[in-house]
């Protein structure tokens, strides 16, 4: 009999663009072959989507209708309350800051009848209040629930700062608290309500479900998340052994290098949001940096954006102003995923310089392109080796990171050629990312799960979770 998977993911399915679709469109069609069941509860937040929608076999479906704004106050008030969750402060304006979050996902039942499931997966602060609700109604029902970012680093009163990369003890050398400089006011940072949903409540859910634990998608997103239980008041040690770290992948046939393509000069890529926390404000000092060096020099900046963005309006601006127009172009357009493949092979080196990033994805499509990622901070840090298959740069030293860039167009990084760079990157994605072992990893998880064995997974599935490359 199949194993009768059940899966919350506010992005699932076409017409999906984050990376958290990404995730959800890889992993379960995946597991349909490996003997799961799969069924997903997502979010309506086009108009457009399908309320029933069958994605390689896993059926998703959407609310067929909004609730009002009272109805989802209640139920979210409801639910915080009944885990013992102080609700002094909740009113219908705090849900009105992310309405249809709530309205048409969060607040509204799903469609699914959980009692048959085998196992429910839900995804981010959009899906915790359904988990608090099965964990109450239906307390034998396993939940491998996953957190893949965190309000105050979303919000920027967190980022990352592995900067030799993550150190195994959990401290605060991997962290830069930009409230006053404090721990706690950092942690503060967001909207109080989906940092209760996304700490208090989430804690709560886990030490009433024994057998059920949370996957964050990094070491240092493992580490963020249990220091933000601290700066919430509670003491992380009672579920710590319930917190794993598990890496994505990436689709290497999807994502591969193309046959044809004419390179002019050096064209580095960067692929982002616009926003302090991607980096890409160092852009134009890199430029100016490298423009004499380099002949043929190209900054291609991919961000969809708001032209009213203050962010994407100083940066225009910056350009302008360093006479940098002829080296750095700005392409405000959202490119679907096969035309992102071609705009990855049609550059030298993939900027990924990020002060924040609890996983990072488009370092792991750079490399399955066979194009050399130069990766930032958090997560993007623990996948690529620097000088094997990827270069470490330091955002906050643009001319560090200058040099790096150039020496690796001079044909030789840390020992290995750049050529022989290129090479490692697509064995890597290959051997490694490839989703087809990532979904493998998965099935042999859940099987532990559904087994009531959550306590001998960091025993016995470690390189599972964390595969390491070897050199």
């Amino acid at each position: 009999m199949a194993i009768r998977l059940r899966v919350d993911c506010y992005e699932a399915g076409i017409g999906a663009v984050g990376g958290l679709a990404t995730f959800h469109n890889n992993l379960y069609p995946r597991l349909l072959k490996r003997g799961f069941e799969v069924k997903t509860f997502s979010m309506k937040f086009r108009e457009d989507l399908p309320t029933r929608e069958d994605y390689q076999g896993v059926i998703i479906r959407r609310p067929s209708s909004d609730v009002d704004l009272d109805v989802a106050y209640a139920w979210t008030f409801d639910i915080l309350h009944q885990y013992g969750i102080d609700v002094d402060y909740l009113s219908p304006s705090e849900i009105y800051l992310v309405p249809r979050y709530f309205t048409n996902f969060a607040s509204v039942p799903s469609s699914y009848r959980m009692a048959l499931a085998d196992l429910f997966s839900p995804h981010d602060w959009m899906s915790y209040l359904r988990s608090a609700l099965f964990a109450w109604m239906h307390p034998d029902l396993t939940q491998a629930i996953f957190l893949h970012s965190t309000e105050p680093g979303r919000r920027g009163g967190v980022w990352h700062m592995n900067i030799n990369g993550t150190t195994e003890g959990l401290d605060f050398k991997d962290f830069n608290f930009r409230v006053k400089g404090d721990f706690t006011e950092s942690f503060y940072s967001g909207l109080r309500l989906i940092r209760d949903l996304e700490f208090p409540l989430l804690f709560r859910i886990l030490r009433r479900q024994p057998d059920s634990v949370l996957f964050t998608v990094s070491k240092i997103h493992r580490k963020e998340y249990l220091l933000g239980l601290r700066a919430h008041g509670a003491r992380f040690g009672k579920i710590e052994d319930k917190v794993f770290a598990i890496y994505h992948g990436v689709d290497t046939e999807h994502y591969r290098p193309l046959k044809g393509v004419e390179r002019e000069g050096f064209k580095i890529g960067f692929i982002g949001r616009c926003s302090p926390v991607k980096g890409v404000d160092i852009i134009p000092n890199l430029a100016a940096i490298l423009k004499d060096k380099i002949p043929g020099l190209m900054f291609h900046i991919v961000t969809k954006t708001d032209i009213q963005n203050p962010y994407y309006l100083e940066l225009l601006d910056q350009i302008h102003r360093m006479k940098l127009d002829e080296v750095v172009y700005i392409d405000n357009t959202f490119y679907n995923s096969n035309e992102k493949v071609k705009i990855i092979n049609s550059w030298d080196l993939f900027l990924c310089p990020s002060r924040y990033e609890p996983q990072g994805q488009v370092d792991l499509e750079a490399m399955a392109c066979g194009v050399v990622p130069a990766v930032g901070l958090g997560g993007l840090r623990e996948k690529v080796v620097d000088g094997f298959n990827g270069i470490w740069i330091n955002p906050y030293d643009v001319n560090e990171t200058a040099e790096k860039i150039y020496q690796f167009y001079k044909g030789e990084y840390k020992g290995f050629s750049s050529e022989g760079i290129r090479q490692n990157c697509r064995e890597t994605a290959e051997k490694i990312w490839d989703w087809e072992k990532r979904a493998d990893a998965h099935k042999h998880i859940y099987t532990y799960l559904l087994d009531g064995r959550a306590d001998e997974i960091q025993r016995d599935l470690e390189d599972l979770l964390l595969p390491e490359v070897e050199l």
